[in-house]
């Protein structure tokens, strides 16, 4: 499995440099900036402290879909509670989520130091992250977040093994599933805001592999039971 750290439009060089340091620091090494390229500025290699390489390896997206579009899973980062009903996962649990799941690349997303993740940007997670902080006012910059998610995930990822490897490449089928999903929801009428839809969507990414794997058995069953719109 890998892990990549994606930063959505960081507004200072130093953070991201520190941001690289805190990677290598706990064992991980792909990043990824989407709208904004300040990991190449010098501020961020002087913060860096011997993750320059990191820096020097950074993927550039222009745009969030495009940096998440091969990821099997997404974990979003906020530091407060959004209007819709969202199950809210510590570091820990997020980590837990991931060793339920065969998955061959996760992105854990963090926004802007300013401002954090818009809901529409957060629309792109299957999980949505937090942490859990002593106070009401989240004062942790974007280095020391990526700092704390990071040891979290080198302490509780399960360690690679080849028959895992193997079938990840086989059985990854959260994506498949997502999309049999709403093609289901599109065939029996179910509203794109009814509570239901909302609550299957949030849950599904949650469901452990063997959980996944019972699922797509029961949806080719639905499939072959259910008529087609253009059979209708």
């Amino acid at each position: 499995m890998e892990l990549y750290f994606v930063l959505k439009s960081p507004a200072r060089a130093e953070n991201v440099g520190a941001a690289a340091r805190a990677m290598k620091t706990m064992g991980f090494g792909k990043m990824r900036l989407v709208d904004s390229r300040v990991h190449q500025q010098e501020q961020a290699s002087w913060v860096a402290h011997g993750a320059q390489d990191i820096l020097e390896q950074a993927e550039y997206f222009a745009g969030l879909e495009a940096a998440l579009s091969d990821m099997d899973l997404v974990i979003a980062t906020t530091a407060r509670s959004r209007g819709r009903y969202r199950y809210y996962l510590t570091p820990q649990q997020a980590c837990e989520q991931v060793n339920n799941k065969q998955v061959n690349k996760v992105a854990l997303l963090f926004g802007c130091e300013e401002s954090g993740l818009s809901n529409e940007e957060l629309a792109h997670a299957d999980i949505i992250s937090y942490l859990p902080l002593k106070v009401s006012y989240p004062s942790l910059n974007l280095g020391q977040a990526i700092m704390l998610y990071a040891y979290e995930f080198s302490q509780g990822l399960a360690p690679a093994t080849a028959e895992n490897a193997e079938q990840t490449e086989q059985n990854s089928q959260l994506r498949l599933l997502q999309s049999k999903t709403e093609e289901l929801f599109d065939l029996i009428g179910v509203s794109q805001h009814e509570k239901l839809a909302e609550w299957v969507r949030d849950r599904l990414p949650m469901l452990e592999q063997r959980d996944l794997n019972l699922l797509h058995l029961l949806y080719k069953d639905l499939a072959r039971a259910l008529p087609r719109k253009d059979e209708s």
